[in-house]
């Protein structure tokens, strides 16, 4: 499996190599653009990839097929996980619940000949993670007559969820198994609680949120979305600046439904000072919601000071990037433990029986996965130090936000596997020599490199007036992310060594 992936990967080459990868090979900044820019030349090369952004085949091959049964447009037909999230986005889109279909057990939403609601259904189903996995589809397309094959893989033997749940309530200190929610997706865990918390703060005249950090691009954008108020959501860019956080708590405080942060941040890897924030959030009766899934349980000790968290384990608790899966972890010391308990399950989106098999056979090796990972971490950062094309580091020990990991490590030397640098030197000249595997997502056994941006703010990268807003907030359009695998070490710094 290593060595696969130092080399040239054709663009759409899946990462890895199963209809189930959740990455997609981009090798060149070119192929970036032309995938953001929706040029033909590069849509054809990219058939699959992190399915919340690109349509899996087997889902396409499903519209189709629901598109004959019912004498429908295919391409105006989206297929979710289940009806009460059909009637979810088309209260968000203002569909008319009539356009929802079911068979067997399938649920899609015909979408109407209206852009602006086509749109509005598109950015529901993308941010809030709640369309059909792709085992779920292959299965369906299987019992249908459609496919012929399931795909071979290994799956755990026995109750897969139990073991899941056991593993997760360990590493991260939980109360029990049943403090554990497990959901379609990592956004399906971040859009339950807002959508919890919302209706939960509601009741008590609280509505403004507060985004601490540069959040990764969909929780960012289901906020403002999804926002029942008028624009009066506050985001702290610098995850330094307390005092910015408490004048908004001091002004603001009895109206602050939830906080929410992420335990490093993306693509910078800075930890805030989560103790005062917890603080503040007790002070004011705001609810605190920690993204835990760039530190990992294994390294991070963040539970005592949440209320809840939640993890993507489509990433370091897979390691294989070939399955959507979150979890949702209650604080049962929580002031709101009780009342969170009750109206969670209520939104969220429970995994396809297969995705939880695999994750479960996966989840065994996440501890180890993890020690490798740091190790790897560690010694690439002392090689990228002696980088004279390299002009800045962010990894978890940066010099400004080190104390505060240091803090809530669980031992030393436990960085986590994202590496985010500055260059002295074009970043396409670095990032199209690269000879490794490059593609979004992160926490993958191999390594995989992406610029971060171009992928999660073509928007804003893509025009003059965009760059300076990101310099202005201490982001580089010109970012390179690196997720350290588990493959040699010097494998991967050989690969680096020949480029920078």
């Amino acid at each position: 499996m290593q060595k696969y992936y130092f080399r040239h990967l054709p663009c759409g080459t899946r990462l890895p190599y199963s209809i189930h990868s959740v990455s997609v090979s981009m090798p060149t900044l070119q192929d970036i653009i032309g995938y953001e820019e929706k040029r033909p030349e590069t849509l054809k090369k990219i058939v699959t990839g992190y399915p919340r952004f690109v349509t899996h085949p087997y889902i396409l091959e499903i519209q189709k097929y629901l598109g004959k049964k019912f004498a429908l447009d295919a391409k105006h037909l989206l297929v979710l996980s289940s009806t009460k999230v059909a009637l979810a986005l088309c209260s968000f889109a203002e569909i008319n619940a009539s356009n929802i279909i079911e068979y067997k057990e399938i649920t899609g939403v015909v979408l109407p000949k209206d852009s602006t609601k086509i749109k509005k259904a598109q950015d529901f189903l993308q941010h809030t993670g709640s369309g059909i996995s792709s085992r779920w589809a292959e299965d369906f397309m299987i019992n249908e007559g459609i496919l012929q094959n399931i795909q071979a893989e290994e799956y755990f033997v026995g109750d897969a969820e139990s073991y899941i749940l056991n593993t997760l309530s360990n590493s991260y200190g939980a109360g029990s198994k049943d403090d554990i929610y497990l959901t379609s997706s990592g956004m399906n865990s971040i859009y339950s609680v807002y959508k919890s918390i919302t209706n939960l703060q509601r009741e008590n005249g609280k509505y403004i949120w507060i985004q601490f950090g540069w959040l990764y691009m969909d929780t960012m954008q289901l906020i403002e979305k999804f926002q029942t108020n008028e624009n009066n959501n506050f985001i702290v860019y610098n995850i330094a600046n307390l005092v910015e956080l408490e004048l908004i708590f001091n002004e603001k405080g009895k109206y602050i439904a939830g906080i929410i942060t992420e335990v490093p941040s993306n693509p910078l890897v800075q930890t805030p000072d989560i103790v005062s924030i917890k603080r503040l959030a007790n002070k004011y009766n705001c609810i605190f919601i920690i993204d835990s899934t760039v530190g990992t349980s294994y390294n991070i000790n963040v539970l005592p000071y949440a209320d809840l968290i939640v993890e993507s384990l489509t990433k370091y608790a897979s390691g294989s990037a070939d399955l959507m899966l979150g979890a949702i972890i209650l604080n049962y010391d929580s002031f709101f433990y009780n009342q969170l308990k009750t109206i969670i399950p209520t939104f969220l989106e429970h995994p396809y029986i297969r995705e939880i098999k695999r994750l479960a056979f996966q989840i065994n090796g996440y501890l180890e996965r993890i020690k490798k990972v740091n190790e790897n971490t560690i010694k690439i950062v002392s090689f990228l130090k002696e980088c004279k094309s390299v002009k800045k580091i962010f990894w978890a020990y940066e010099e400004q936000s080190k104390p505060n990991f240091e803090k809530i490590q669980k031992a030393p030397n436990s960085p986590g596997g994202i590496i985010t640098i500055e260059l002295h030197i074009p970043l396409e000249s670095v990032y199209d020599k690269l000879k490794i595997a490059k593609g979004p997502s992160f926490g993958a056994e191999f390594t995989l490199v992406c610029p971060y941006m171009y992928l999660a703010h073509y928007d804003l990268v893509s025009n003059q007036e965009g760059r300076q807003f990101l310099n202005e907030k201490g982001l580089n359009p010109e970012l390179l992310r690196i997720s350290v695998g588990i493959e040699r070490v010097e494998d991967i710094i050989h690969v680096f060594s020949e480029v920078l």
